[in-house]
């Protein structure tokens, strides 16, 4: 993306509050205007003084476009930073919102705090380009477009000058943005793994702690700190010597002007008053061109900054775009997979070929070692991802036909790891239901057998969870989870080794819970515990993505197959319930 495009771009944000935007630039064109003309005054105040003139017209003239430059500065500063700081939280919160609507697919594969980089460093780099545009940008543009012809009116032989200078600012900057290109962009991406590992890190300081990780990590950082310096450097060096070369060209031409305008007033040409109007222009136009220069750095490091933003917003969520779904009816709750395939992208992981009909109100529980599938499964359910081929029926109907919310508004989960929100217990319980009152949030926690604990806790159901849930224990989060599953009263039920973090006495309080919830819910269970399948009406053993075998417990327990090796392996069978199958002998 060009420098002009991007630029445009970002100032297209600012469409939404034209009025405002109109007002704060026509103001600034004013004041560009004045800042042009206060050279021509104060050079006609001085020629008064050399021919003994009066000057209080003059100085009252000036007086009033100072009284206006103030008044005038004060509502573009005012009226500038509060819209672009509305602008700023505005984006933020609609990108946040698109992000966090991005289907799952987009978040593993970007990363959570790739896009957050992305997201934070887009908007405040948009904030800054607004900013300037309405304080310096226009105004600058302005005042260059009404400076030259002035300029020209009074004298030509020091417009060269002027010119002269314009030109060598603008040749210095267009060589070292040329030079900087690629390592502005090394830059951005060293900026991005510094907070991807800072990121990463803080979010596992217990396992990084446990472990006497931090040394070693805090040595890491420092490694893409040099890394990230070392890219930056030669960039800074640049726009050092950038700088540099513009003030040389500035004293070099303000001397011009100087010398020009003392021989052509030696020689009658011009008037002292002219030569300081030109002296003004000339301090003038290196005001204004060290703002162009800081303009093109600005939109230079700007550019890196929004390639990254720029591509979150040309994602495309396919839910987003089908607004128009019905919503899901659901009667009973029979649930049906059709030949559904799914392979997540690059890896040859996910489920082929899955027929599976689960009548409404009944239990299914998903076995099998790991990767073979079994979350997969309920993912594709929840519309989490979409198959590839195939079709999935709740009640007859293909949910990739329904709205997404009514789809999900049917579905409890339970996941294995127990997600808590840096809130309270209660909210964090009231994410199954808001609307609900505080006697239900009660129920379903004593439903859950997490009541007691809780209000033994110091704010009782106030108490914060912490971050992640760090402030509870692992069964304490995975009680409040089921709680939370139990106050959503969805007539689908999803339950990820839900009671894989209990002691045993929790764990069957807990059961007996889930037990009377799921008794008229059509339950999904993913278990690696053998043992809490046993009342489950249908057992799927899943394999390398596929449904090797299928039945119920009882039926499973008396085949030699794979799910009675589990069984025996965990010894809730012995060797001799199974019945042998006779050995193949190679002929």
């Amino acid at each position: 993306m060009t420098l002009t495009k991007t630029y445009l771009r970002a100032l297209a944000y600012l469409s939404a509050e034209k009025r405002h935007v109109a007002l704060i630039c026509t103001v600034n064109v004013l004041l560009a205007a004045t800042a042009v003309f206060e050279p021509i005054l104060l050079g006609r105040v001085f020629d008064a003084i050399a021919t003994n003139g009066a000057i209080s017209t003059s100085l009252l003239f000036w007086g009033a476009l100072g009284l206006f430059n103030i008044a005038g500065f004060v509502i573009v500063a005012r009226q500038s930073d509060r819209l672009s700081h509305r602008n700023r939280l505005s984006l933020l919160a609609r990108n946040y919102e698109k992000i966090m609507q991005l289907p799952l697919s987009w978040h593993h594969k970007r990363g959570t705090s790739h896009a957050l980089h992305s997201l934070l460093r887009g908007v405040d780099a948009l904030s800054g380009l607004w900013l300037e545009f309405m304080r310096n940008h226009l105004s600058t543009a302005v005042a260059l477009l009404i400076l030259l012809p002035t300029a020209i009116y009074l004298d030509y032989r020091l417009t060269l000058v002027l010119v002269a200078l314009g030109v060598a600012y603008t040749t210095i900057s267009r060589i070292v943005m040329k030079k900087t290109d690629s390592g502005q962009r090394a830059v951005e991406k060293y900026h991005q793994q510094v907070f991807s590992h800072v990121a990463d890190t803080v979010s596992n300081v217990s396992l990084l702690q446990s472990y006497h990780r931090v040394p070693a990590e805090v040595q890491s950082l420092r490694g893409f700190t040099t890394q990230l310096l070392n890219a930056q450097y030669p960039v800074l060096d640049w726009w050092a010597l950038a700088a540099a070369m513009h003030r040389l060209s500035s004293t070099i031409s303000m001397g011009a002007v100087l010398a020009v305008g003392a021989m052509l007033v030696e020689s009658g040409q011009m008037r002292i008053g002219e030569v300081i109007a030109f002296t003004g222009f000339a301090g003038l136009l290196i005001s204004r061109l060290d703002q162009v220069a800081a303009f093109f750095t600005q939109i230079f490091e700007a550019r890196a900054k929004l390639i990254e933003f720029y591509a979150i917003e040309h994602e495309k969520d396919p839910e987003a775009e089908r607004t128009n779904l019905p919503d899901l009816q659901v009667r009973e709750g029979s649930v049906t997979f059709e030949e559904v395939s799914f392979a997540y992208p690059g890896a040859s992981s996910g489920i082929r070929n899955i027929t599976v009909s689960v009548p409404a109100g009944k239990t299914v529980a998903i076995v099998g070692p790991t990767g073979s599938g079994k979350t997969t499964m309920v993912s594709l359910l929840q519309r989490a991802y979409s198959p590839d081929s195939g079709r999935i029926l709740i009640d007859g109907q293909d949910i990739a036909g329904v709205s997404l919310r009514s789809l999900r508004r049917s579905i409890a989960t339970v996941f294995q790891d127990s997600c808590m929100l840096n809130r309270s217990i209660e909210e964090n319980i009231r994410l199954g239901r808001d609307a609900a009152s505080n006697r239900d949030v009660e129920d379903a926690s004593r439903a859950a057998a997490a009541h007691d604990f809780i209000v033994a806790k110091g704010s009782g159901y106030s108490t914060p969870a912490g971050e992640r849930g760090a402030q509870l224990s692992g069964g304490e989060r995975q009680r409040i989870a089921v709680a939370r599953a139990v106050l959503k009263n969805a007539p689908i039920l999803v339950l990820d080794e839900a009671t894989s973090a209990l002691d045993v006495e929790t764990e069957m309080q807990v059961k007996n819970a889930l037990d009377e919830i799921r008794r008229d819910k059509t339950t999904f269970v993913i278990a690696h515990r053998l043992s809490t399948v046993r009342d489950a009406d249908l057992i799927l053993y899943m394999d390398e993505g596929q449904i090797v075998e299928s039945g119920s417990y009882d039926q499973l327990a008396t085949q030699d197959g794979r799910f009675a090796e589990l069984l025996r392996i965990g010894g809730l069978i012995a060797d001799h319930e199974i019945p042998k199958m006779p050995e193949l002998v190679a002929a």
